[in-house]
C-alpha cells in the first residue's frame, strides 16, 4: 500500500454512518457499499492509472489527432481494452478534413528596430508558410472582431497581424464562431501572416487551434508567440514600425479516418441501459500531452481495469470511450453523439475526465439539480476522499467532451479538480509525465471509477432532458448563445 493512500483508504472504508456529521444521504443497499468499497480499494492500491499515463506519455509521446502517434495510441488502447478481457472492443472511424503535423521546426525573428530571434511555433491547423517563410510589419489587432478588422483593412494588408489573448473576450462578449470569422477575414484583407500572443511565461508557446475547430485549415499561416516577446512587440510598437518573419513547413492530409476506441462491460441487465466513462485520446504536440489529457485517457483504462479486477458487474453495461479530435472541436464526441443518437436514450450518464492530476474536488454537474441530487447517495464514500462537492462549471460546458451529450439531454458530469497547475501546462511544451502527481492521479480515478459504477448500478436512472429543458439549462449555464454560435458554424 502506498503510504499517502493508506489514510484515505482507511476513510473509505469505515462505515458509511461515521462519514459525515451532515444530514444523512439516501442510504446505499449493503450490496452496494460492498461493491462499491471493494472497488474503491482496487482503484486506490491499483496505481494503473499512472503507468498508462507514463505509457502514453513517454512511451509514444504527442498525439495529435489523426497522426502516427495518434495511431498508435489508438491500438494500444484497443490492445489493452482487450488484454483486460473488456467485450466488443472496437474502433468507431469519423473523418476529419484535415489533419495537421510540424514537419519543421519553426523559425522566427525580429528584423526591425533591431534583429532578434523570436520564440514562435506553427499554430494548430496553419498551411506552411510560403518558400522563403512569411515577412512583414506587425499590425497590432486590439479587437477581434469583424467590424474591427473592416475598421483596420487598410493596415491590415500586407501585414502580420499580432493577436494577444490578453484582449481576446472569449466569453459571451465575443462567441467563438465570431472569432473565427473574424480570423478568416483576415487572410481575406490580404494579412501576409497571423501571430497569436497566446504563449506562456519563459516564452513557451501554446497551441489553441484557434482556426476553425471544425479540423479544417486556417487560410494565411498562423504562428504562436511565447509570452515574453508578444509583450516586447507591443512595447515595440508603441515606439514605432516592427518589423518580423517566420517560417514553418507542415504535413497537412486531407479528409483522414480517425477512430474513437470503444470497449465494454456488459451489465447483469441488457435492458437496462449503459454509462459512459469517457476521455480524449489526442493531445497537441509541444509537450506529450500527459495532463492533457493522458490523465484523462489512463482514468478510463484504469477504471476499465479496476472493474473487471474486483470481479464486478453492474446492473447496466459500462462503456468506454477514448475519443479523437478533442482538441480541435470535440470532432470525435461529437461524432459519436450524433452516430449514436438513436440510443442515447439508453444512457444513464456521462462521465468524463479532462483536467489534469490535482486533487479531486466532485464533479461539474452543469446546472442539473437533479444530478447533484443523484450523487448524495455516494457523499459518504467520496468524503473520504475529499471529493464530495458539485458545482455547476457553466464555462466547460463545451469544454470538453461531455458537451455534445449535454446538448441531447444526457445527463453529464465531468471530473472537478483545482485548474491551477493545469492552466500553466496544458498545451504547452511543459505538459509532460513529471508533471503527473501519482496520488491526485489515483484519487481523481477513484471519483470517476466509483460514481460511474454506482450510476451503472443503480436501480434508478436520472431523466433525459427534452428540447426545451437543454435550452433552458444553457440558458442557465449562460452559455446558449455560445451554443447556438457552435451550431450556426457548423460545430455541432
Amino acid at each position: 500500500m502506498k503510504p499517502a493512500l493508506s489514510g484515505i483508504l482507511f476513510l473509505c472504508l469505515q462505515p458509511l454512518c461515521a462519514q459525515t456529521s451532515a444530514p444523512p444521504a439516501p442510504a446505499l443497499a449493503s450490496e452496494e457499499q460492498t461493491a462499491l468499497l471493494r472497488l474503491g480499494s482496487q482503484l486506490l492500491l491499483a496505481d494503473k492509472a499512472y503507468e498508462y499515463d507514463r505509457h502514453l506519455a513517454d512511451g509514444i509521446g504527442p498525439r495529435l489527432t489523426g497522426s502516427a502517434n495518434y495511431v498508435e495510441a489508438a491500438n494500444w488502447a484497443e490492445s489493452e481494452f482487450t488484454r483486460l478481457g473488456l467485450s466488443h472492443v472496437h474502433r468507431e472511424p469519423w473523418e476529419i478534413p484535415a489533419t495537421w503535423e510540424p514537419e519543421t521546426l519553426a523559425t522566427a525573428r525580429m528584423l526591425k528596430p533591431h534583429e532578434q530571434r523570436l520564440h514562435l511555433e506553427s499554430e494548430g491547423w496553419s498551411p506552411s508558410t510560403p518558400e522563403g517563410g512569411v515577412r512583414g510589419n506587425v499590425f497590432y489587432l486590439k479587437d477581434v472582431t469583424s467590424d474591427a478588422v473592416k475598421a483596420n483593412a487598410a493596415q491590415i494588408k500586407d501585414a502580420i497581424v499580432l493577436l494577444d489573448q490578453a484582449d481576446l473576450r472569449l466569453d459571451q462578449e465575443l462567441l467563438i464562431g465570431k472569432l473565427f470569422d473574424a480570423l478568416h477575414m483576415l487572410g481575406e484583407e490580404g494579412a501576409r501572416g497571423i501571430i497569436f500572443g497566446f504563449g506562456a511565461a519563459n516564452n513557451a508557446p501554446s497551441l489553441i487551434g484557434d482556426t476553425a475547430f471544425t479540423g479544417t485549415l486556417a487560410n494565411i499561416p498562423c504562428g504562436n508567440l511565447g509570452l515574453e516577446d508578444t509583450l516586447l512587440l507591443r512595447r515595440l510598437l508603441e515606439k514605432g514600425p516592427v518589423e518580423v518573419e517566420f517560417t514553418f513547413k507542415n504535413r497537412i492530409r486531407r479528409n483522414v479516418k480517425v477512430e474513437n476506441v470503444v470497449a465494454e462491460i456488459p451489465g447483469s441487465d441488457p435492458n437496462a441501459g449503459f454509462v459512459i466513462v469517457g476521455g480524449h485520446l489526442d493531445s497537441w504536440n509541444p509537450g506529450t500531452g500527459a495532463e492533457d489529457n493522458g490523465t484523462g485517457a489512463s482514468t478510463v483504462l484504469a477504471v476499465a481495469a479496476a472493474v473487471k479486477a474486483a470481479g464486478l458487474t453492474p446492473r447496466r453495461t459500462m462503456r468506454f470511450i477514448l475519443f479523437g479530435g478533442e482538441e480541435e472541436g470535440l470532432l470525435g464526441s461529437t461524432h459519436y453523439a450524433h452516430d449514436h443518437a438513436s440510443e442515447l436514450a439508453q444512457c444513464a450518464g456521462v462521465f468524463v475526465s479532462d483536467s489534469g492530476s490535482e486533487p479531486p474536488k466532485g464533479w461539474l454537474t452543469f446546472a442539473r439539480a437533479d444530478a447533484s441530487k443523484a450523487l448524495e447517495p455516494l457523499e459518504p464514500i467520496l468524503s473520504g476522499l475529499d471529493a464530495a462537492e458539485t458545482t455547476d462549471g457553466g464555462g466547460f460546458t463545451f469544454s470538453t467532451d461531455e458537451g455534445p451529450f449535454i446538448v441531447q439531454g444526457v445527463p453529464s458530469f465531468v471530473l472537478w479538480t483545482p485548474m491551477d497547475k493545469y492552466m500553466l501546462l496544458h498545451h504547452k511544451p511543459s505538459d509532460t509525465f513529471d508533471k503527473v502527481d501519482p496520488r491526485d492521479l489515483d484519487l481523481g480515478v477513484a471519483v470517476v471509477g466509483i460514481t460511474a459504477y454506482a450510476f451503472a448500478d443503480s436501480p434508478t436512472t436520472l431523466k433525459h432532458f427534452d428540447a426545451a429543458e437543454v435550452e433552458s439549462q444553457l440558458k442557465d449555464l449562460h452559455v446558449a448563445n455560445e451554443y447556438k454560435d457552435m451550431v450556426d458554424h457548423k460545430m455541432f
